[in-house]
């Protein structure tokens, strides 16, 4: 993957986290107004039933009032007000209507001439509801032969508030009403999620805006980081060699090999860290034993491995440097156990230790010092060989035979001032190429 500029990369993200939150939000607050919306609709037809069986049993209560009619008559004179249906609305009709007496046998009944589609008899007897008690009314809905159906069960009560008899009736919402429901609800969903991408196209630049500027101070405050990183490392090496070249070689060494063994960004981003500033800790070694041109005797050589240790000391002191620790704790120890501090032994060591532990001493080899002249490929790659399976790792050390001669031919003998814009180069993509590098630990570390 090629890497990217961080406000370019930010602008993407976040177009399209905005685009996916917008959907998923959209999608959510349409869902929930369509159940609203479709609740709404049923209450609506309900109460259209409700209203309809109601009316029905007023008109036979009124006439039960008025006339002193016997009741079956006054129910037949109010069923035959229509012609085609027992009752007809805007919104629908009553394709079937049943009247009882008190006792709950039928005193009255009538259907519909012709619904198409529908068992009016089948479905009457088979849909079964309680009768309620005075002043309550109760509706079922059912969707048959894809009509809307609503079965409604009221009261005939005189105006005493004596329960006379009792009324059913199946309603059928109409065709036109029921797309006029439905096409409120797609109005209402449709509103919704217009709502919430309109915001988030207003929002959109905004947010924008402040994650470039959130960029640019993160891409700042990295810039500062690497410097510091670069000075630190820097400052040691021309303590102890005049020159800062072997820390640029070992981090370009350390980043290649690690590549090449597959290790992932975060624990590529600390193997650069950790192969700057891994002798960080000679900063505290005294003069006479750091620059001490012959052997160190056995105090000596104590003083002189205390460096680990200062060194952990100091960079477990910066939070963005920590996941270089563990080259900087471990850069001594070898494969067999025979190194230091700890002595651990084989895989014990940490994976980027164990790189670190062949790219340095092949930079030691293939460079010059004033005690040396530096080694050729052949021979170098020949005393690490030596080293396998005691102080180095046999599968890394196989790993780096294999990219060994392009790395010599490339870096070899470089000084610092030519090294630090490939390394910064090549290291790039692992700090400032995505938002991962704006990511902090539990502890603060930057990746």
């Amino acid at each position: 993957m090629q890497p990217r500029p961080l406000k370019i990369f930010i602008q993407h993200d976040l177009l399209l986290r905005l685009a996916a939150a917008t959907l998923a939000i959209a999608a959510a607050a349409g869902a929930a107004t369509y159940g609203v919306q479709q609740t709404r609709m049923a209450r609506q037809a309900a109460d259209l039933g409700r209203q309809g069986i109601v009316h029905l049993g007023r008109q036979v209560a009124e006439l039960l009032a008025a006339r002193s009619m016997p009741p079956r008559e006054a129910l037949l004179r109010v069923l035959e007000t229509s012609a085609a249906s027992p009752a007809a609305y805007r919104a629908g009709e009553f394709v079937w209507v049943q009247f009882y007496d008190r006792t709950g046998n039928v005193a009255a009944e009538r259907a519909a001439a012709d619904i198409q589609g529908l068992d009016l008899q089948s479905l009457a007897a088979t849909w079964v509801m309680p009768f309620p008690g005075p002043g309550r009314s109760d509706v079922q809905a059912r969707s048959v032969g894809g009509r809307r159906l609503l079965l409604s069960a009221v009261p005939i009560v005189d105006r005493q508030g004596t329960v006379k008899g009792y009324a059913r009736g199946i309603f059928a919402v109409s065709a036109e009403t029921t797309a006029e429901a439905r096409r409120a609800v797609l109005a209402s969903v449709l509103l919704v999620v217009g709502i919430v991408t309109g915001v988030t196209a207003i929002l959109y630049p905004v947010i924008l805006r402040l994650a470039r500027r959130l960029a640019d101070y993160s891409t700042g405050l990295l810039a500062a980081n690497l410097e510091t990183l670069a000075v630190l490392g820097s400052a040691v090496a021309k303590r102890d060699a005049d020159t800062d070249a072997h820390n640029y070689r070992v981090s370009l060494y350390a980043l290649r090999l690690g590549e090449t063994v597959g290790l992932n960004d975060a624990e590529l981003r600390g193997l650069i860290k950790g192969a700057f500033v891994h002798d960080v800790g000679k900063i505290g070694i005294p003069d006479a034993v750091l620059l001490k041109p012959g052997g160190l005797d056995a105090e000596e050589y104590g003083v002189m491995q205390s460096h680990v240790h200062q060194g952990v000391d100091i960079v477990s002191r910066a939070a963005w440097l920590r996941d270089g620790l563990p080259v900087v704790a471990s850069h001594h120890e070898k494969f067999d156990g025979g190194g230091y501090p700890q002595g651990l032994r084989g895989l014990a060591i940490p994976v980027a230790a164990r790189i670190f532990a062949i790219v340095d001493v092949f930079d030691a080899l293939t460079s010059e010092r004033p005690y040396k002249k530096p080694l050729g490929l052949d021979e170098a790659l020949k005393i690490l060989e030596e080293g396998r399976g005691s102080h180095f790792d046999p599968d890394l050390l196989d790993a780096f035979a294999g990219i060994a001669a392009g790395l010599y031919r490339q870096l070899a003998g470089r000084e610092g001032r030519e090294l630090g814009p490939v390394l910064v180069a090549a290291a790039e993509r692992y700090f400032v190429a995505g938002m991962e590098a704006l990511r902090y630990g539990a502890e603060g570390s930057a990746g």
